[in-house]
């Protein structure tokens, strides 16, 4: 990318990052949804795909030859709990997107990246989606 921009060009660069969190104590750190966000990263991991970088990606890119690299960090919520007009669309648009997907984006990291079978692993998304569907649970994903 670096050999590719143009002197005085801008890179953006979004990505999602793991853990998913929370700020006011409600998702607790044995619950369904932090251990399949760490497990998720631990299979990558262990099939050699990688998926937790966004917390290196400055440094990566000031290695390249970035100059001037800033970070911003947002919250996506996991559903419409927040207050905040804009957050709760944020949160709807979430939930939409990875409720019905789950099992899709963790079935081939759990099956083959820690050996799980697909009955753990569907057990394991069924507890992870009750809890971002529960809107007394404020959890997000750090971007």
């Amino acid at each position: 990318m670096y050999r590719k921009l143009e002197p005085g060009g801008y890179l953006e660069m979004q990505d999602i990052a793991l853990p998913v969190a929370s700020d006011d104590g409600t998702l607790k750190e044995d619950s369904w949804l932090v251990r399949m966000s760490h497990m998720t990263v631990e299979a990558a991991n262990h099939l050699g795909r990688p998926i937790n970088l966004a917390w290196e990606y400055k440094e990566m890119f000031e290695k390249a030859g970035f100059v001037d690299v800033t970070v911003h960090h947002f919250k996506w919520p996991s559903n419409i709990w927040p207050r905040d007009k804009r957050f709760k669309e944020m949160g709807r648009w979430n939930l939409a997107n990875i409720d019905g997907g789950l099992e899709g984006l963790t079935l081939g990291y759990f099956t083959r990246g820690l050996g799980m079978s697909k009955e753990e692993t569907v057990a394991l998304c069924a507890g992870a989606r009750s809890e971002i569907r529960n809107v007394k649970i404020h959890a997000y994903w750090p971007l």
